[in-house]
């Protein structure tokens, strides 16, 4: 966390009401169950898609933990590992990912959901701060509290998606997730704005 980073309150003026933060509560548990079978020292936080759903006041579709730990014991009891990739696009041993493990979650407001357990080289924000989309810079920790970096408030307050940095090739990401953020709009990193007038048409 910087000194640049905000709090962010969770949205429950919408017709999904309170659902967002019974999720959020709900994921919290989650979170503390793993980090009471990781070993002392261990780091784990739930980052982007989740805590982003619950701040525009919607359900989440799936539960994504970050974390770093020396001991996969536990981690591989509960969960199955995905072999191929974290999804279409993005492969492991690379951008600071050792590892996806999956398991779902069978009652309560996160039923029919999964849980992935995304295990880190190192400090789980440093992956989170170098997310290469603005709109997935938002996490949160094991005592509930929500925070995000400057770039997710920027397009947050814009409505914008906007490519940040060149780690990973994001268009299947974009992809995945702009019918489902289809009021903004999306930046390219390479975007070189408005053409000078002796080139336009």
């Amino acid at each position: 966390m910087s000194l640049n980073d905000v709090k962010i309150k969770i949205r429950t003026d919408l017709s999904t009401g309170m659902f967002p933060e019974a999720q959020r509560v709900a994921a919290r548990r989650h979170l503390k169950q793993l980090l009471a079978n990781l070993p002392k020292g261990s780091k784990a936080v739930i980052a982007g898609g989740a805590p982003r759903d619950w701040h525009h006041g919607w359900g989440c579709r799936d539960v994504d933990i970050f974390f770093q730990s020396t001991d996969m014991s536990y981690v591989e009891s509960k969960a199955k590992p995905l072999r191929d990739s974290y999804y279409n696009g993005y492969g492991y041993n690379e951008n600071g990912i050792m590892s996806v493990h999956e398991y779902p979650i069978h009652q309560g407001c996160l039923k029919y959901r999964k849980v992935q357990l995304i295990r880190t080289v190192s400090d789980p924000m440093l992956v989170i701060h170098e997310f290469p989309v603005n709109m997935s810079r938002i996490w949160m920790d094991a005592t509930g509290k929500i925070m995000a970096d400057h770039q997710y408030q920027w397009g947050y307050n814009h409505r914008i998606i906007s490519q940040v940095n060149h780690t990973q090739w994001v268009y299947p990401y974009i992809e995945k997730i702009l019918g489902r953020y289809s009021k903004y709009g999306f930046l390219p990193i390479n975007w070189e704005g408005r053409r000078e007038e002796t080139d336009q048409l």
